[in-house]
């Protein structure tokens, strides 16, 4: 992604979209959701959404703007109040990230440039969430199919996390440090060419 792609700001609040606007990149201030049909229109894709829970109306994600342009653009959702429930709502609906609202500036830059890039970008509660509902809903493919390359412990390492374990559940389940598994899943990702632990978890089951 280019700094200078331009980027959509959504949001009702004066001083959010102030502050947001700090972030670069050319940004744009909407107020309507419709807007989106706009800005993907024009060729762009960024957007940066305030999910502001004093709306009166449903939702943001089940707006039709939304649902209709949604395929196209690259959405960082915000909450002032985030929970796993509304991570895993405005997920399903399309868009690329969920975050705090109030994020640290760095953070809200680094989470436009993972969706940009196109991965996702989730805390690790509900990137945990995530893995487990991958595990329980689609079947395991056999080793042969992904593990070729990696150890024996490298393996273990992978299945573990895939499943949401954290590190410190890896180390202590294989009776190794939290150093040791981080330099495990550092091997696993390069030899598997993933990026992250829900990739990793798709590769797993077979899906990529």
């Amino acid at each position: 992604m280019s700094p200078a792609e331009p980027l959509l700001i959504l949001t009702d609040d004066d001083l959010l979209a102030e502050r947001w606007q700090a972030l670069g990149r050319s940004p744009v201030r909407a107020r309507r959701v419709d807007d989106l049909g706009t800005w993907r229109a024009a060729g762009h894709r960024l957007v940066l959404v305030d999910l502001d829970p004093r709306r009166p109306d449903a939702p943001l994600w089940q707006h039709p703007a939304w649902q209709h342009n949604v395929a196209d653009l690259s959405i960082l959702a915000a909450s002032a109040q985030p929970d796993d429930d509304e991570g895993l709502a405005v997920l399903n609906a399309g868009a690329s990230g969920y975050c705090h609202t109030h994020a640290p500036t760095a953070t809200l830059r680094q989470a436009l440039d993972v969706i940009a890039g196109g991965e996702l970008w989730v805390g690790r509660a509900l990137l945990s969430r995530l893995l487990r509902l991958v595990d329980t809903r689609l079947p395991r493919v056999g080793l042969a199919h992904w593990s070729t390359q990696l150890t024996e412990r490298e393996r273990e390492v992978a299945q573990l996390a895939a499943i949401g374990d954290s590190n410190l559940t890896i180390a202590d389940a294989l009776g190794i440090t939290e150093r040791t598994v981080k330099a495990h899943l550092k091997a696993v990702f390069e030899k598997l060419q993933v990026a992250d632990r829900l990739q990793l978890a798709l590769r797993v089951h077979g899906v990529r």
